[in-house]
């Protein structure tokens, strides 16, 4: 009993332990509300980067690719398809896209796909990242669009000449020879652009200078054996935003016939070549072992031709460089609690010198050197509970207001503390694992334990006779 006595008596009345108390309290905390933003940046990541490509990528190292598709479509269903949702062949190459912004030529090098919407969207969240035109100044969210290249009238009246019918009524006298105008003025061939390739991150805002209904010219390589640059024009019909600047930059999505056709890949009658297969398996399937088989049973068919990977294979440098940027700043974190339990060690030194009379007075009472020994473990165990407490709770509100913190903070300093421009979210994304804050707050506890070990050994060793000496 008076073990806890003077635990609970010391908790209270040596306020020196407070600096203790603090240290340990700002390490969990810290540690905690980063560990929530690392983790919740890292799972909308992860879950933005599968959107973007299927569970399992069949995809040829020949950038050609290969006709046969429609067979291997078939050999990928007979060996693995009680575990396959849906599969979309694709087109991918790289190529430039140029059109004329203010009566200027402007040129971006891009990665052009060609899909079959529909088919697309059901390997993936494609139809989840596709919007319509929205004005610069607007942040809500946009309206999504259906995953078509359908260039629709909305799309045409889009055109400079289609701003002469603005305000006109129906059946103009104008509207024919406008109408002729837009139809010179469209190509028949629609695209769907990345949101940062048809738009300029400018003062706080998304300046759009490649609107749904702009005419867009793309070179890619055509097939061959002396490979020649090969053009089309399409029209803007929407926009790909899926939060990666890496794909919004750069992707162009186009009809899968029409590049098949432009690389001379195609026979102009609905056959072609494909150099991917995106496949959407069924929940639950282990995709390792999935794209393992496919592996196999595709070089049965065309022998060191074929590569299948899972989308976190596809994008492992990624994924392992966020993983162990994550690890290394928690071990920079947690050097904070260490420097604590130090700071534990000291006052604990300190106090044993202070209270030797104390212990002499306990231990000729007949205070075991066992009992002098939980005095101090108990303290420290005490300090580490009240500290590690109050940092989880302070931990867990900052992370539950932080987006309100980070407004604030805007404010006060005058500039964006998060700009939403560069990462794509409309907030600070944060996932709190119970976990993590499990290991973090059993973690400061073990430290401010071992801590006090070498003090509360050092108290139970004194004699009553040498504590009592000089009193």
């Amino acid at each position: 009993m008076y073990k806890s006595l003077l635990c609970w008596r010391y908790l209270r009345h040596r306020y020196i332990a407070l600096a203790s108390v603090v240290s340990v309290m700002l390490g969990v905390a810290t540690m905690i509300v980063v560990n929530s933003v690392m983790a919740g940046f890292a799972d909308k990541m992860r879950s933005r980067l599968h959107g973007v490509l299927a569970d399992v990528i069949v995809e040829s190292y020949d950038l050609d690719g290969f006709w046969n598709h429609q067979e291997v479509m078939a050999r990928i269903n007979e060996v693995a398809g009680k575990d396959i949702l849906a599969m979309a062949p694709t087109m991918e190459t790289f190529g430039l896209a140029k059109w004329t912004v203010n009566g200027h030529p402007f040129t971006r090098q891009v990665q052009i796909i060609g899909i079959q919407p529909a088919e697309r969207a059901k390997t993936g969240d494609f139809a989840e990242f596709l919007y319509e035109n929205k004005e610069a100044t607007e942040r809500e969210k946009p309206v999504n669009m259906p995953p078509s290249f359908e260039i629709t009238q909305k799309v045409k009246r889009n055109r400079p000449a289609g701003r002469f019918l603005e305000g006109e009524p129906e059946n103009s006298p104008f509207e024919h020879l406008v109408n002729q105008q837009i139809e010179q003025e469209v190509s028949d061939n629609g695209t769907i652009i990345g949101f940062a390739v048809g738009h300029i991150h400018f003062d706080g805002k998304d300046v759009p200078i490649a609107p749904p209904g702009t005419k867009i010219g793309l070179v890619f390589p055509a097939a061959g054996a002396k490979p020649k640059p090969g053009y089309d024009d399409f029209t803007v019909v929407g926009f790909f935003k899926s939060g990666m600047s890496e794909y919004d930059s750069s992707h162009v999505y186009v009809p899968l016939e029409r590049l098949q056709a432009m690389r001379l890949l195609g026979d102009g009658q609905g056959k072609g070549a494909v150099n991917q297969i995106q496949v959407k398996a069924k929940p639950g399937a282990n995709l390792d072992k999935l794209a393992a088989k496919l592996q196999t049973a595709l070089e049965g068919l065309r022998p060191m031709f074929f590569k299948v990977s899972t989308w976190e294979q596809k994008q492992g440098p990624l994924l392992s460089a966020v993983a162990v940027e994550q690890s290394i700043l928690n071990i920079l974190l947690f050097f904070i609690i260490a420097v604590a339990g130090f700071g534990i060690l000291a006052i604990f030194s300190m106090i044993v010198v202070e209270k030797t009379r104390d212990i002499g007075v306990l231990k000729a009472l007949g205070a075991s050197s066992a009992g002098i020994r939980q005095i101090f473990l108990g303290y420290g165990l005490a300090l580490g509970i009240v500290g590690s407490g109050v940092g989880m709770l302070g931990g867990l509100l900052f992370v539950w207001k932080i987006n309100a913190i980070e407004g604030w903070l805007s404010r006060v300093t005058g500039r964006k503390v998060f700009d939403d421009g560069i990462y794509y979210f409309s907030s600070i994304p944060t996932l709190v694992e119970p976990m993590t804050v499990a290991w973090i707050v059993g973690g400061a506890l073990f430290i401010a334990v071992v801590a006090s070990i070498w003090p509360a050994h050092r108290a139970s060793k004194l004699r009553p006779v040498q504590a009592l000496r000089f009193e």
